[in-house]
């Protein structure tokens, strides 16, 4: 027995005959070839992430980075001349700064720039770093950097027990020396650079240690929760950074899951950091903590106060 069916092709009417096997088949034909075009009509492209042009200074700002390196493009700089450089910059190809809280906070304060603060990465990472306990309370010199940044502000706020006298060298490698040829036998240091000085003291057959964790020392002293804020992440667009900044808090917030294998792909030397076995053992201390910039003003407030910059909200990145 046949059976006819009629379909409408671009306004003709065009009659069918289809033998009575045929007839279920070209009725299931029919339902795939209108579920198809069912889905194709409602399902929308996928759109692919904007690649994000970010600027951020090695050491442990960079670490925070490491999970989405590869889907961005990240630039990796020593020094601050290039962030202080492109902060100012009224057009900028730089979607997301980080840079140091101080200097941000300060161009902000003084409009010499449009970014605005959206976060905190990290928040400290200066050890007094020494031979024992008792020789804070020895006479002779204490090996310090940093005079006149935040290592001098930190270590007077700190307000360290000591009876050394305090004697600023030009870096944290200056420090190191003297602690390793023995000049000195209390100096302050940054991580990952303490660890490094510890290890291969050991290796040398001089014991030295962490006498004192300023972080901690700086919080007990102002009664702040988290210690000072010293990376900070600056944007202009809050829309723009939104995916990069969620990716970053939850790498963070997740123990950093998977650094082993980034720090192989991306390279140590890439992000300026000594040995992947150094940066390893000194992540915890590195304090790399993702804080939304609004949820930590009191922390921002009193640190900036160190540097006479007086914070209030118009300096934070609208939502």
């Amino acid at each position: 027995m046949n059976y006819y069916t009629q379909l409408t092709v671009r306004g003709r009417n065009i009659r069918i005959r289809i033998n009575g096997g045929s007839r279920m088949k070209f009725i299931k034909y029919l339902l795939c070839c209108t579920l198809l075009l069912i889905g194709g009509c409602s399902s929308s492209p996928k759109t692919e992430s904007k690649k994000l042009n970010i600027l951020c200074p090695s050491g442990a700002p960079s670490l925070a980075l490491t999970s989405i390196y590869g889907d961005h493009n990240v630039t990796i700089v020593e020094g601050t001349d290039l962030l202080i450089a492109e902060l100012s910059k009224k057009d900028s190809e730089y979607d997301l700064i980080i840079a140091p809280i101080n200097l941000g906070g300060k161009l902000i304060a003084t409009n010499q720039t449009d970014y605005r603060l959206d976060s905190i990465i990290t928040w400290g990472n200066l050890y007094l770093v020494g031979t024992n306990q008792e020789a804070l309370n020895e006479q002779g010199e204490i090996a310090l950097f940093g005079q006149g940044a935040v290592p001098e502000k930190i270590f007077n706020a700190a307000n360290v027990d000591t009876s050394l006298t305090p004697n600023y060298y030009n870096s944290g490698n200056y420090v190191q020396t003297q602690l390793l040829s023995g000049q000195n036998k209390v100096g302050l240091l940054a991580e990952p650079l303490a660890t490094a000085t510890i290890t291969k003291a050991k290796s040398e057959g001089i014991e030295l240690q962490v006498l004192m964790d300023l972080q901690q020392a700086y919080a007990d002293a102002k009664g702040t929760e988290y210690g000072y804020p010293q990376a900070a992440i600056f944007a202009k667009d809050s829309k723009t950074v939104e995916e990069v900044t969620k990716k970053i808090q939850e790498y963070c917030d997740g123990g950093f899951s998977g650094i082993d294998e980034y720090l192989d792909t991306i390279g140590v030397d890439t992000l300026k950091l000594p040995s992947k076995e150094i940066t390893l053992k000194s992540l915890d201390k590195q304090n790399i903590k993702y804080k939304k910039a609004k949820d930590v003003t009191n922390e921002i407030t009193t640190f900036l106060k160190e540097f006479n910059i007086d914070f209030d909200n118009s300096m934070l990145l609208n939502e």
